[in-house]
């Protein structure tokens, strides 16, 4: 069932992004493909929040900060990135938990997931 969750939030999150022109882009409804990695559910209780959520979405962007340094881009263009994403990444997180939380408890559970994906 954990394996089922874990499926969908990672292309969530990838809607999450970070644009070449290194603007953090908030997250918006799209299609979505399945991906299996497990590190989201951070305390391995089998459900994912919102709180989890946000730290993939901060990570992300320190990676992306990471990469772009390493470009060479400047401080103004990382800071930046960094700044977008701690504007928007809370709501972020909660929306991604809104739409595949339908019972309302602000956990996604496999059910859940399930549920999802059949639509």
């Amino acid at each position: 069932m954990k394996k089922i969750i874990m499926s969908v939030l990672p292309a969530f999150l990838a809607l999450t992004a970070i644009s070449a022109e290194a603007e953090y882009i908030p997250y918006e409804q799209k299609a979505v493909q399945t991906v299996t990695p497990a590190q989201y559910d951070q305390n391995s209780d089998g459900y994912v929040t919102a709180d989890e959520v946000e730290v993939e979405l901060r990570e992300d962007a320190i990676n992306k900060a990471i990469k772009m340094q390493a470009q060479g881009k400047s401080q103004a263009a990382i800071d930046r990135v960094i700044m977008n994403m701690e504007d928007s990444v809370e709501t972020d997180a909660e929306t991604i938990i809104n739409i595949l939380d339908v019972d309302g408890d602000e956990l996604v559970e496999p059910e859940e997931v399930k549920a999802f994906n059949k639509k």
